[in-house]
């Protein structure tokens, strides 16, 4: 053991209850003026307040010259006793417990009491040290292997990337118990750290708008971000994100127990961060096939727009009361994204119907009603080769169907048409009666098509649906569009 483990580990057996026991115990035998200071083997003071004086050395020397396993029993200058109490395990010598100016001489009984009462604790004090020992090398890998099962199921539950990394900070902050997690990543240029989620529970703050970029080199993350070297001190961890290069930096301060960051909290976040760039990784690259999605459904449109202008798709408004509504009603991520490439492709269903259909004006016969349902049916296959479009075609294919099950094509009924399309049913209604349409010849005002719809809430439309529509009509936002 070394001297300054050896230090600690008397320091931590004197303040140990057993021992604050005996000191109670003897106090009633020996005198409650009694004065007790506490030495390692080499008779170095290591818990007490002492002062040098003639007692203390002279018992000290002694001990130096011949140390002793067994209890003695000395006789101060003033004619008081003093007790010499050593703290030991089979041959080993820890250390001596002194005790000066006795009341009274300790018998036999109190002695061997004593004796065996430091040898049990100290066994015992031992297997606790040990167990602690234990506990202290396992609990970090069991939170990394805790850790890595959390950011697994981080990576798989969303590919959103602000809503990921966000997750992964918190994250940060549990298992580090932290105060403080800033996660930044490098700009394109790779000359700058840009922040992406940064929670400070002290001063109660989130988000990332009112953080600086940091540029490579300059301050700790840059640092890091420059070297790919980590950074331990006592109130501070700070590591590089690593893909094939250096792609960030992960942050945690402030333990919120006050104690100091160590080897143990490095390796679990070491750990973490391993994980996280893999969902990072993911979620980027989910972008990126994202926008190559965007991309075709763009191009698609335009096609379709070129055949007959504002038939197939609709205003940019559109798409976003389409999405205001589907956040309002807090619609998972994935969902959302199939709704806002279905509100491109609103109305594809519509491309092999006949124009004069189309665009006719006033009602519909029966067997202009039926061609519309078949050919909506029809229409929706161009849309087949089109894998990543594959979830988005019920929401189109089912948008005109009704809440009470009068709708087409196939009759849908309240919850059995599909969310999505609930939604984009309430969106179009509203379009197309605020917008200009070959087939009427007037418009409603936004005021005339919302009380429309609330009007025909559990008929045609979903009443929850109509619910988040009306909050989202409220928003500033939505006055702005129109």
């Amino acid at each position: 053991m070394k001297e300054s483990d050896k230090k600690e580990f008397l320091l931590k057996f004197y303040n140990s209850k057993p021992i604050l026991l005996l000191r109670n115990i003897l106090t009633e035998i020996i005198g409650a003026k009694a004065k007790w200071l506490y030495f390692d083997s080499e008779c170095n003071l290591v818990s007490g307040k002492a002062k040098v004086d003639t007692d203390i050395s002279k018992i000290l020397t002694r001990l130096r010259s011949k140390p002793s396993k067994e209890i003695q029993i000395f006789t101060c200058l003033s004619g008081k006793m003093c007790l010499s109490i050593p703290v030991t395990q089979g041959d080993n010598l820890y250390g001596y417990i002194l005790v000066f100016y006795l009341k009274c001489e300790p018998d036999k009984n109190h002695l061997s009491f004593t004796q065996i009462l430091i040898d049990t604790s100290l066994k015992e004090f031992q297997k606790e040290q040990e167990l602690t020992k234990l506990y202290d090398t396992i609990r970090p890998r069991a939170i990394a292997l805790s850790t890595i099962h959390t950011v697994h199921r981080l990576l798989t539950s969303t590919l959103d990337m602000d809503e990921l990394i966000e997750r992964i900070a918190r994250l940060t902050l549990q298992v580090m118990r932290a105060k403080y997690c800033s996660i930044m990543l490098l700009d394109d240029s790779k000359d700058y750290l840009l922040p992406k989620a940064v929670i400070d529970l002290k001063n109660n703050t989130r988000g990332k708008k009112r953080h600086r970029k940091i540029k490579v080199g300059s301050y700790t993350e840059g640092k890091v971000a420059k070297t790919g070297k980590t950074i331990l001190q006592q109130n501070l961890v700070c590591i590089p994100l690593i893909e094939e290069d250096i792609i960030g930096v992960l942050v945690a301060r402030d333990k919120t127990n006050k104690t100091s960051f160590n080897k143990f909290d490095l390796e679990i976040l070491l750990t973490l961060a391993e994980q996280a760039v893999i969902a990072i990784g993911n979620a980027r690259l989910y972008e990126e096939q994202d926008k190559l999605a965007y991309g075709s459904i763009k191009s698609l449109a335009a096609l379709l727009d070129a055949k007959s202008p504002n038939t197939f798709t609709h205003s940019e408004q559109f798409v976003k009361v389409v999405l205001a509504i589907a956040e309002e009603m807090r619609l998972p991520r994935e969902e959302i994204r199939n709704l806002r490439y279905a509100a491109l492709l609103p109305d594809t269903g519509k491309f092999s119907i006949p124009d004069e259909i189309l665009k006719k004006q006033g009602g519909l016969s029966r067997e202009e009603y039926n061609i519309i349902k078949k050919q909506h049916l029809e229409s929706l296959k161009i849309l087949g080769p089109l894998e990543f479009l594959k979830p988005a075609v019920p929401i189109i294919m089912y948008h005109h169907e009704r809440y009470d099950g009068t709708g087409y094509p196939e009759g849908l009924k309240g919850q059995d048409i599909p969310i999505g399309a609930r939604i984009m049913a309430v969106a179009d209604a509203f379009e197309a009666m605020v917008s200009s349409r070959p087939y009427k010849d007037t418009k409603k005002s936004i005021s005339q098509a919302i009380k429309e719809i609330e009007h025909n809430s559990g008929v045609q439309f979903d009443p929850g649906v109509v619910n988040a529509f009306i909050s989202v009509s409220k928003k500033p936002e939505f006055q702005k569009l129109y």
